[in-house]
């Protein structure tokens, strides 16, 4: 009778759990760390650069930004640091006095602060980076964005292309700025004179210098602000894709963007920032996904700085949480973060998780008997496996009764007898519960 109810508990749970996929409610009153000073650096999306607008953002507060939401609300200085027209490029010059890149855009590309002004502030921004208890870095769309259509020009120039086309190239290059949608226009120009062919050859050189510089730098800056400042938190800002876009003037107004243009940009950005999210275990650093931000033409709007503005508050660590073997950049912690908080898992001791350890069926059990509300085994054997991915997607994804309840079924199995899968740590049974059960 025991093994029947616990079998309708659980049976129940995840009928509602696989049909829905409704989210657990977190834990209200989240606290943050006391952070002081907030260092901002990157280029002109971080700077709060708008595309309607005519405010100076170079080095200056914008009161609509993401960067000034978070710092106000956490109650910090906020030392503005972003300039637009920068790359990692620009920012690792001001760090790195032995760099000095052959590179022909140099600082030539920002729009309105000349360079002798930018390097006078290098003194003020690697004492910044040293006191600084938190840094927001939006940097890199610059690496292969605009100026990825500079390189693509340039190569074409250097290149057999018809002087119709080299002359109005030209033409285009000596007025465009960085906030021009340069590769739309190189684009347009091609393939209205019959270029595309030499565009094309162009791209993959043009590309290994964008991706090249922007992966060797990101390095570079992320090891310079940790050999300053081993302690501070540094949140990386994803780039996202522009094609949720609203006309000026009408904030409420999003366009409906392009399929095509979306799964080229959608996999542009993710390449773009594969580097960064890739390499957050490594450093340790926050990685933010900003994917959904509405922008007016390339940058985002009120609203979209308010969404980055939230992401960030999602993503920073619950001073409440303990355990120091889990880094904020492991895949595991917000998991970790999650079952904690939430009263779901605890540590082995006061200060470590023991997320390298095996989870038992008793451990298992107990976690399971939170969320479903059924009886706990004493087993101490090691779990076989868990991973309810799969089977709960195609229950949420199946077509009729008999076979969304043979997927649940599947589901059952998985828990009570964890067959066919190989044995997993403490981390990684929070991390499947969690994205399995709650996310």
């Amino acid at each position: 009778m025991n093994n029947f109810k616990r079998i309708t508990a659980i049976l129940i749970s995840l009928v509602i759990i696989s049909g829905s996929f409704v989210c657990f409610a977190a834990t209200d009153g989240k606290q943050y760390y006391d952070y002081d000073k907030v260092l901002l650096l990157g280029d002109s999306e971080a700077s709060g650069f708008t595309d309607y607008g005519d405010e100076m953002s170079e080095f200056n507060r914008v009161d609509d930004s993401y960067a000034a939401y978070v710092a106000d609300e956490l109650g910090a200085e906020l030392i503005p640091m972003a300039c637009p027209g920068f790359r990692t490029i620009e920012l690792r010059y001001m760090l790195d006095d032995s760099y000095r890149p052959d590179d022909k855009y140099l600082f030539d590309k920002v729009p309105r602060t000349p360079k002798d002004e930018i390097l006078a502030k290098v003194p003020q921004l690697r004492q910044a980076i040293a006191e600084s208890d938190l840094i927001m870095i939006g940097i890199g769309g610059n690496d292969w964005g605009a100026y990825l259509g500079w390189v693509m020009a340039d190569v074409q120039l250097e290149n057999n292309v018809s002087e119709e086309y080299r002359q109005a190239l030209r033409e285009f290059l000596e007025s465009a700025t960085v906030e021009d949608s340069i590769i739309s226009k190189i684009i347009e120009l091609a393939d209205y004179l019959n270029a595309m062919d030499e565009l094309a050859a162009a791209l993959p050189e043009a590309m290994n210098y964008a991706f090249g510089n922007l992966r060797e730098n990101w390095n570079y800056i992320i090891e310079y602000i940790y050999e300053k400042n081993p302690d501070v938190t540094i949140a990386v800002i994803g780039m996202f894709p522009t094609y949720y876009q609203t006309p000026e003037g009408e904030p409420d107004n999003i366009a409906q963007p392009n399929a095509l243009k979306m799964l080229v940009e959608d996999s542009i950005i993710d390449y773009g920032n594969k580097h960064m999210v890739e390499n957050q275990e490594k450093y340790g650093y926050i990685y933010v996904d900003t994917f959904g931000t509405v922008v007016e033409l390339s940058h985002p709007t009120v609203a979209g700085h308010r969404f980055i503005a939230d992401r960030i508050f999602e993503a920073l660590p619950d001073a409440r949480f303990p355990y120091k073997d889990i880094s904020y950049g492991a895949a595991e912690y917000k998991a970790v973060e999650y079952m904690y908080l939430n009263g779901l898992m605890t540590g082995k001791d006061d200060e470590s998780f023991g997320g390298e350890e095996k989870m038992t069926k008793a451990e298992l059990s107990a976690v399971l008997n939170k969320i479903a509300d059924y009886e706990e085994t004493d087993s101490t054997s090691e779990v076989n496996g868990f991973s309810l991915n799969t089977a709960l997607y195609k229950a949420s994804d199946s077509k009729g009764i008999f076979e969304f309840f043979s997927y649940v079924y599947e589901s059952l199995e998985l828990i009570l007898t964890g067959k066919g899968f190989k044995a997993v740590t403490r981390a990684e049974a929070a991390f499947e519960i969690y994205n399995a059960l709650i996310k």
